[in-house]
């Protein structure tokens, strides 16, 4: 997961914690950013670099958000940068989890995932080998292009997206694309559907560039505006003017409700596999929930300081306590009841994550309690816009990837699900179904003996013609079966996945 921190242009040390006496050990990072300086991403002058990373804690009780480890450029080569950092002496054997922050114009640019991984040895004193930013080594050729991107917005328009009042940008990890914030596109002439920006980048030719599309102002947009895919989208950096799309963004307008909304949340941890290593959890603590929509926060960092007291991640109990929603005391099923107030965005994207024996070792010890699903494969709650109470039962690691918005303005005038399309599918495929009275719907997958395997939405919803985008890349090939349930409405249809 891409760590972000707020931009600032030069940071001073305190040197109190890095001078203490009784270290024993002194580790020097060192990265070469003589290829940044070419591109013009870095700029030494003016520009900082910086090192961050969990080891943190062994300086001033913090991972990844503590102080800002300045590096500074070498006697002998201008355009690498070091830093030592003094230890104490139980660090010895200890691993290091870290990347490299450089700062330009204002904005930082962390280093991509990954982190970077390193073991302090029993020496007293060592030099991490030398390392260039985001792993890119000078060669190959340097090319100057225009690119183009361009967004499909029809869907997004007949869902409700306003041009002139919304916004549409995209954002990326190679300048002049951030991650935040991001540059504009603007709607165009000759058809108003299609947004589009054009930026110069200088790069080199056939590297990987990372980007998003992301939709403001965030409150008006599930997920805060950002694409709910489960990966960034990317391009390979070519030798002339190129135009990417147009492409459709993946994000939901999303609806604002008019009353509280009380969510029973309940996960199955029996039999819960972690998935880093797929490996069965044991010796499980607690549980824990991270979100969209306040007071569910996303944490940047999915460590063990997100759970402590004022930590971004909710606590799900197993102690039979009718306060936090849970029937029955340790029997796997771990409750939470949380109160989404007024004025809140619909859907609501969520994921647990659990703490176990040896559960920081995972991921090299970097955001190891994002421990159910990787990023950006979530749970999807439709809030009731009108208020009222639920329960959402969920089996951990078993979420699956659907993304529903309303595709027209048109109300339809019966209840209707097409065939899925593409059918045969690999590994995604979109459902349209028409709902015309607003109600309570539901959407689910069941394999061919009738169990379920997973729940494409469930929740209220208004009247509308809607698409369901379905990703079963967590499934096995098969012939399934889909069937919505709306009023006294059902019906069941059957879907084909081919990998």
């Amino acid at each position: 997961m891409l760590k972000r921190i707020t931009a600032l242009a030069f940071i001073v040390l305190m040197a109190l914690p890095l001078s203490r006496a009784f270290a024993d050990v002194n580790v020097t990072f060192q990265v070469d950013m003589g290829l940044q300086i070419t591109l013009g991403n870095f700029v030494p002058s003016t520009d900082s670099i910086c090192v961050r990373g969990d080891f943190g804690h062994y300086i001033d009780q913090s991972d990844w958000g503590g102080y800002y480890f300045l590096m500074t450029k070498s006697a002998t080569n201008d355009s690498i940068f070091t830093f030592t950092v003094p230890f104490p002496d139980s660090v010895k054997g200890k691993v290091l989890n870290y990347k490299f922050v450089l700062t330009h114009a204002g904005s930082d640019k962390w280093e991509n995932d990954p982190n970077r991984i390193d073991s302090v040895t029993v020496d007293a004193n060592q030099t991490i080998p030398l390392v260039y930013f985001n792993n890119i080594l000078p060669e190959g050729n340097i090319a100057t292009v225009n690119i183009t991107f361009q967004a499909d917005m029809s869907s997004l328009i007949d869902q409700g997206f306003i041009p002139g009042t919304d916004s549409i940008e995209v954002r990326g990890n190679t300048t002049p694309l951030d991650w935040g914030p991001g540059s504009l596109l603007t709607q165009g002439l000759a058809d108003p559907t299609i947004f589009e920006v054009t930026l110069k980048f200088t790069a080199i030719v056939g590297s990987t560039v990372q980007w998003k599309f992301h939709a403001n102002p965030e409150s008006r947009f599930a997920n805060t505006g950002w694409e709910n895919i489960a990966d960034n989208r990317t391009f390979t950096f070519p030798k002339q003017d190129t135009t990417i799309g147009p492409v459709a963004p993946v994000i939901t307008v999303g609806g604002l409700t008019t009353a509280a909304d009380t969510i029973t949340f309940r996960v199955n941890m029996n039999g819960a596999h972690e998935r880093f290593h797929n490996i069965l959890i044991t010796g499980l603590q607690s549980v824990w929930i991270g979100g969209s929509v306040k007071p569910l926060q996303w944490p940047s960092n999915w460590l063990k300081s997100d759970t402590v007291q004022g930590g971004l991640l909710l606590k799900v109990y197993d102690d039979g306590d009718a306060t936090h929603g849970d029937a029955t005391a340790n029997d796997g099923i771990y409750s939470a009841i949380i109160i989404f107030p007024s004025g809140s965005v619909t859907p609501v994207f969520f994921k647990y994550g659990a703490v176990f024996d040896n559960v920081d070792t995972l991921n090299g010890g970097a955001i190891y309690l994002d421990n159910e699903a990787g990023t950006g494969i979530n749970h999807t709650l439709a809030l009731n816009l009108t208020g009222g109470s639920e329960i959402v039962n969920d089996k951990f690691g078993d979420q699956v990837t659907a993304v529903v918005s309303q595709n027209t303005k048109t109300l339809p005038t019966k209840y209707a699900i097409s065939q899925n399309y593409p059918n045969p599918f690999n590994p995604t495929t979109n459902i349209n179904y028409a709902i015309p009275q607003s109600g309570n719907v539901s959407l689910k997958l069941y394999n061919i003996l009738g169990q379920e395997v997973a729940t494409i939405f469930q929740g209220f919803q208004k009247a509308g013609n809607y698409v369901a985008n379905f990703n079963a890349s967590k499934l096995a090939s098969g012939v399934y079966l889909y069937r919505l349930q709306a009023g006294n409405f059902t019906v069941t249809k059957k879907m084909v996945l081919m990998k």
